[in-house]
């Protein structure tokens, strides 16, 4: 008689055990031995996804014979990237069984067509375990926390989800531009309802408090003390524009719609890197190279132990600077600081600008308000500016003063219309890469 296989779904204690253990393990390895355990994952991975993911069994067959002696002979594969993806879509990178699948996402195509992304049980779990174990640190039993980000198509929404539900806090999930919770209906929840914790972007975060002050109420009456900022980079200064404002503190998470967490925080507030995962490059997005670690770069990112859908040296278009300082709370795991995506970047007479250096010296510049923006017209570089109150020509004429001290260019600097932006703002998955293009649209609508 032929013994049947127990399905994943129904050893949920099991695979959920085995992960806390895996994870626990890890972070008890010092660099040296985490290495050695990513190159023979690193190994197991390039196989599995050569011999059963249809595109890279079909396009990348010439690389079936390389050997990795070291997490360096990575660099010897091709990479993969976003237009691989798109023409992958939907199922052509997936290595699994369809039967093993329990969650399909895709991106939300503002910057092209949609790409695709699959789970199977064992992902998903290992994932929800590593996500518990960060937001732990933040929330528990008493906390009443409302998810302002996309549910649809998503995966990071169902994760956070999930890890307030396994650490005991209480979830309102409002979503974002959903019909059935609009922004008017959110504000009013957080009045009456008073949550302690907020999960979106940090736009968003900004627009909630904006909306309240404009109902005649006072933010800091609604008791928030955590905000947990997504799906978004932000600049130091919004950061400290948005703890002063709702008197909060302040913790993130960063990852991806293809392969779900990629940072996460510890205890002490660092963003670690989750490399039990995946192994992460870090290269001059211009020539490819690799750079050394504390030099910003293009992240690339290699499934380790993914199942459904790995990924061999995925170009992730995100500016980082990864970090090989040893954390306090003895991580071997690299943390991240995220600079915004490559394709961001503001090019002004050949010249590169990173926007969120840009935004943090637009927004600490004194009697700057919430909201900004920036691009490049015939004019050159063009910044519209909220002020918080009093002279705009002021606080325009010294924006323009303290970036032509950044950046060496001077930009053309102007007020930005409080009620246009807020129109953009409103319709937008993600309110941070408000463009002039977003502000002209929405002056028109």
């Amino acid at each position: 008689m032929t013994e049947t296989a127990v399905p994943p779904h129904l050893r949920h204690h099991e695979i959920r055990c085995a992960a806390y253990a895996d994870l626990d393990a890890y972070e008890k390895l010092d660099p040296a031995r985490a290495a050695e355990l990513q190159l023979t994952r690193l190994r197991e991975s390039v196989t599995y996804a050569l011999t059963s993911s249809p595109y890279y069994r079909h396009h990348w067959s010439a690389h079936r014979a390389t050997r990795f002696d070291s997490l360096d002979d990575i660099r010897t594969l091709p990479f993969t990237t976003k237009a691989d993806l798109r023409a992958a879509y939907p199922f052509g990178l997936v290595a699994a069984d369809r039967q093993e699948i329990v969650r399909y996402g895709e991106s939300t195509g503002t910057t092209g067509s949609p790409t695709s992304a699959v789970i199977t049980y064992e992902d998903w779990i290992r994932g929800n375990v590593a996500v518990e174990r960060s937001v732990g640190h933040l929330f528990g039993p008493g906390d009443l926390v409302f998810i302002a980000i996309p549910y649809e198509l998503a995966f990071a929404s169902y994760d956070v989800d999930r890890a307030l539900e396994r650490v005991g806090a209480g979830v309102v999930a409002v979503g974002t531009l959903s019909r059935v919770c609009p922004f008017e209906r959110m504000v009013e929840m957080m009045w009456t309802v008073k949550p302690t914790g907020l999960v979106c972007t940090p736009s968003r975060a900004l627009r909630l408090y904006d909306l309240l002050k404009d109902s005649g109420r006072d933010p800091l009456e609604v008791g928030l003390r955590t905000f947990m900022y997504v799906g978004e980079t932000c600049s130091p200064a919004k950061l400290s524009k948005i703890a002063d404002l709702w008197g909060v503190r302040l913790s993130n998470a960063y990852g991806s719609t293809e392969t779900n967490s990629l940072g996460l925080t510890c205890a002490e507030g660092a963003l670690h890197l989750t490399e039990d995962r995946h192994l992460f490059e870090v290269i001059d997005p211009e020539t490819a190279e690799p750079v050394a670690d504390g030099t910003p770069g293009e992240l690339v990112l290699t499934s380790l132990v993914s199942r459904a859908m790995p990924l061999l040296r995925y170009r992730t278009g995100d500016f980082v600077t990864v970090h090989r300082a040893t954390c306090a709370c003895g991580s071997p795991r690299r943390t991240l600081d995220h600079h915004g995506r490559v394709s961001e970047q503001l090019v002004v007479d050949g010249r590169r600008i990173n926007k969120l250096a840009l935004e943090d010296v637009v927004l600490s510049t004194k009697g700057s308000g919430l909201y900004w923006a920036a691009g490049v017209t015939h004019r050159g570089l063009e910044i519209r500016v909220e002020a918080e109150s009093g002279d705009t020509a002021r606080l325009c004429s010294e924006v323009a003063e303290h970036v032509t001290a950044a950046v060496g260019i001077t930009p053309v600097v102007e007020p930005i219309d409080r009620d246009t932006v807020r129109r953009a703002m409103d319709r937008m998955l993600k309110p941070g890469s408000l463009s002039l293009e977003d502000l002209a649209a929405a002056a028109t609508s």
